[in-house]
């Protein structure tokens, strides 16, 4: 087996120091010399390494004895039918001022919002596109973009109403991420660090994301209210047709992922990355961060076994060569599967006139069938504690600070 090519940790730390990144809340000793953190932390990189992939590829020799892990379908059947972007007309955008404008006259807060302070009449095309889109997340291709929202109209508190009014159609009832509903993506890297909120995500910095499924949610929702320059966009893949290539070409991957022995500070009992669910069905809860800790390097978490790592490799190259680019537009809003749909970012560039500004609000998806191991992970009930205004206190206020 062709063995990975080595990173270069120096330089990757440094350069992650210097953006004095949020540390990891995990409780370690610490005990480990500055040359062996480094070695633990950038081991299992967070860049897949297209190299090796393509180098293990070619040498590998499909076995006779090739079996699928235990319970695992042949084939993931499933229908990919989606009739693209569904547009907002100007007719909806009034229906949706009429559902804020009474949402305002209640005087309640934005936890309070649901289909009945935020009502959308039920007669309406509005209502039917709205009410759809959980059927299409869980019986379609797994994701929906509604396009046409005029945000540079409405104030920030305008539109985080209205993202959750509609949002609310979608699924009742939201997760909360650390304590708050939504949570602000933009590059704030070029800020200087004691003058802004620490980095806790990727989405904070301008670059790119690889293939993914986040942490403990159903519904992933993301509302477009700047773009960049040039880049950001959302890669999305299917875990399906992902799993069905494995499932030709790749056993041995499949047999590496469906193990339950995948620990991280997250899981310490370990669990493993995809589980068959309903009939010939699969999800993935795949992520490279909890194995190498990004952006809050976490020394006490082992470098992965090579099996391990290629493993993750293959994921991400696999959904690349599958992926769907989706350009969003100001105003979009984005709704994806979190377990059946992939999704990743390409690098972005702010500009002074155009800079990338997405909120996310992660919903609950009741419809999902799960296995029993992920059952309390994902239904308990985490309703934020809070819904603020942005996900740092004048954040405006710093950058315009900056440009004088």
């Amino acid at each position: 087996m062709t063995a990975a090519v080595a990173s270069l940790p120096s330089a990757i730390h440094d350069s992650f120091q210097s953006l004095k990144i949020q540390p990891s809340k995990a409780v370690h000793k610490d005990v480990y010399d500055s040359e062996e953190k480094k070695r633990r932390i950038f081991d299992t990189p967070y860049e897949p390494n297209l190299k090796w992939w393509t180098s293990n590829q070619a040498e590998y020799a499909k076995p006779a004895n090739d079996p699928l892990p235990q319970g695992f379908p042949q084939k993931v059947v499933s229908k990919s039918v989606w009739d693209g972007k569904t547009l907002i007309n100007q007719q909806d955008v009034s229906l949706i001022n009429k559902a804020y404008e009474h949402f305002q006259s209640l005087n309640i807060t934005n936890n309070e919002i649901d289909q009945t302070t935020f009502p959308v009449p039920q007669h309406s095309a509005l209502y039917k596109a709205l009410v759809g889109i959980t059927y299409e997340l869980n019986h379609g291709l797994g994701l929906r973009v509604l396009r046409g929202l005029p945000v540079d109209e409405w104030t920030r508190s305008k539109q985080i109403s209205v993202f959750a009014g509609i949002s609310a159609y979608v699924s009742p009832r939201r997760i909360a991420n650390n304590g708050n509903n939504i949570v602000h993506l933009r590059d704030i890297t070029n800020i200087e660090a004691d003058k802004r909120p620490p980095i806790v995500v990727k989405g904070q910095t301008n670059g790119n994301q690889v293939f993914h499924n986040d942490g403990s949610l159903g519904i992933i929702s993301l509302f477009t209210l700047g773009v960049a320059e040039t880049g950001g966009l959302s890669q999305l893949a299917s875990v399906g047709q992902t799993y069905n290539y494995f499932a030709e070409n790749r056993r041995d991957i499949l047999r590496e992922l469906a193990k339950n022995d995948w620990k991280n500070r997250y899981q310490p009992e370990g669990r493993p990355l995809i589980h068959p669910v309903g009939k010939d069905q699969v999800i993935s809860v795949y992520s490279r961060r909890p194995y190498f800790g990004f952006y809050g390097a976490d020394e006490d978490v082992e470098p992965l076994p090579t099996e391990k790592h290629l493993a993750l490799d293959a994921i991400h190259f696999t959904a690349e060569k599958f992926s769907l680019d989706l350009d969003l537009q100001k105003g979009d809003l984005e709704y994806v599967n979190n377990v059946t749909v992939y999704h990743a970012r390409t690098s972005s560039e702010d500009s002074e006139k155009n800079q990338r500004h997405l909120i996310r609000l992660w919903l609950d998806n009741e419809e999902q069938p799960l296995p029993e191991i992920l059952v309390d992970e994902f239904r308990k009930t985490r309703e934020g504690k809070g819904w603020p205004q942005e996900a740092w206190d004048s954040l405006d206020e710093v950058v315009n600070r900056n440009k004088e």
